[in-house]
């Protein structure tokens, strides 16, 4: 039995069932979360990518209605130990990199809160030396805390039920499904390289291949949206790597457009199933050509200012 079928019998049997709600608002207010901090540095794995960003967002803050650009704060360190293991605090704290994992965690708990409470329509989160490989006692892959633990113990504070999360990074979201695993609450669905249920079919993999095409792989997307419709989430969180591209380091082919229609996708997915509330958060991908394309034509895009 495929592997969508599966999970989506599961959760039809527990009564998570999507009830469709109110028609989504025309007018949009999109969040941008961006740090100038991030422009400074070389971060691990990701590079410069952001060198040129601010110029890139300020332009688009004052083309596009409806676009903000929101400086973040850094979490508390209170809201990181709910997550991370105190020894592994006080480990990652003496790396130089610390301050700008703090600053993108708090730009992505911001962010959720702000679109949960309907601040914001949606949001894009740029990110640095945090993300999917931070587990609860270790990290790696230039990913050194934990974005989603974080942020969900926050909404639940708010009083959030579900949560879908897509992963369409290159790699597997290994540090993210170790917090993830035994909340049934979220449904997990990692595009990566082997197929997996498991979590009472609320932590999936779907294997993509370690080469594909554009539509292969979208195939592959679309083929879990009776999944998440089952499960009816209240938002979607997506970390978009663009680490696939096919001229970046973890290359399956994909093309810089690719990425812009995945967004459209997903954000009518967010659009039927939970008022649009959806929070992209920037994963992996060094290539800041690559960036510098796609990033201002999805925030267009989400700001109802494009189309794929």
């Amino acid at each position: 039995m495929p592997l969508g079928v599966m999970a989506h019998k599961y959760l039809v049997a527990q009564r998570k069932i999507y009830q469709p709600r109110r028609p989504v608002r025309w007018a949009l207010t999109t969040g941008v979360f961006f740090h100038e901090f991030f422009a400074r540095y070389s971060w691990p794995i990701i590079g410069n990518r952001y060198e040129r960003f601010p110029e890139l967002l300020a332009k688009l803050e004052r083309e596009v209605p409806g676009i903000r650009v929101i400086r973040p704060e850094p979490v508390l360190e209170g809201l990181l130990a709910k997550v991370h293991t105190p020894d592994y605090l006080e480990r990652v704290k003496r790396a130089w990199y610390y301050e700008g994992a703090r600053l993108t965690v708090g730009g992505f708990v911001k962010a959720c809160e702000m679109v949960w409470k309907g601040e914001l329509d949606n949001a894009v989160v740029f990110m640095v030396a945090a993300g999917h490989h931070a587990h609860r006692d270790y990290a790696w892959g230039g990913t050194y805390l934990s974005c989603i633990g974080p942020a969900l113990v926050r909404l639940k504070e708010l009083g959030l039920r579900r949560l879908a999360y897509l992963d369409t990074d290159a790699h597997h979201a290994d540090g993210a499904r170790e917090v993830l695993m035994g909340n049934r609450d979220v449904l997990h669905i990692c595009f990566c390289h082997q197929d997996v249920v498991e979590d009472g079919g609320t932590k999936i993999c779907v294997d993509v291949g370690w080469s594909t095409s554009d539509e292969a792989y979208m195939d592959k997307v679309r083929a879990v949206f009776p999944t998440v419709r089952a499960f009816g989430p209240e938002m979607i969180v997506h970390f978009l790597g663009h680490d696939t591209h096919k001229n970046d380091y973890g290359s399956l082919g994909l093309s810089r457009d690719f990425f812009i229609r995945l967004v459209e996708e997903v954000k009518a997915l967010a659009d039927e199933l939970c008022d649009g509330k959806y929070v992209i958060v920037h994963g992996g991908g060094a290539n800041r050509h690559v960036a510098e394309y796609i990033w201002p034509r999805i925030i267009r895009l989400l700001a109802g200012q494009g189309k794929a």
